[in-house]
């Protein structure tokens, strides 16, 4: 166990006193939240397809502002403060907007990681946008953003092919 296993996120403590204080109610059948203070179910915006809140919390006459992802706000306001920084919230059909409580589920970091992209994946990427694909097709495919699938079209990323490593040496 390393020294950050025990601590919080601050944004995750921050829904925790909102949800204490009935500021917000979860709906967790529905995946949505509802503020008392507006009177209105709390509106997100997306970002790489995941739902946000913008996050504003009054504390000792500070007032601190962030973003949350959504189904992470849900789960905290259902279930608790996670006691992990490495923990994540995941979904569990890979539906990024399916926020029902019964689609999501707490995981480590480790396990919420995505393959990782090689060369050569990246040369299929490029092939099949040369066939016609669209980048948000490609990024739904891969699931990666949109930015990603662009950076790697336009061989920002993934230019050349791997090094071969070899030793000049013989045997």
């Amino acid at each position: 166990m390393n020294g950050t296993d025990n601590l919080i996120r601050a944004t995750d403590f921050a829904v925790f006193v909102k949800g204490l204080r009935g500021e917000w109610i979860p709906y967790p059948e529905s995946g949505k939240i509802y503020s008392t203070v507006t009177g209105e179910f709390l509106k997100t915006q997306k970002v790489n397809g995941y739902l946000r809140l913008a996050l504003t919390h009054t504390s000792g006459g500070k007032t601190y502002k962030s973003c949350i992802p959504f189904h992470r706000a849900l789960w905290v306001l259902c279930h608790g403060v996670p006691f992990s920084l490495r923990a994540e919230v995941d979904h569990i059909d890979k539906n990024r907007e399916n926020n029902t409580i019964s689609n999501l589920r707490l995981i480590s970091k480790e396990e919420n990681t995505p393959r990782k992209l090689d060369y050569e994946t990246a040369e299929k990427i490029r092939r099949q946008y040369a066939e016609g694909k669209t980048q948000r097709e490609l990024a739904e495919e891969y699931g990666r953003g949109k930015s990603t699938i662009g950076d790697i079209i336009r061989r920002e990323t993934f230019r050349c092919p791997p090094e071969k490593m070899y030793c000049k040496r013989r045997i």
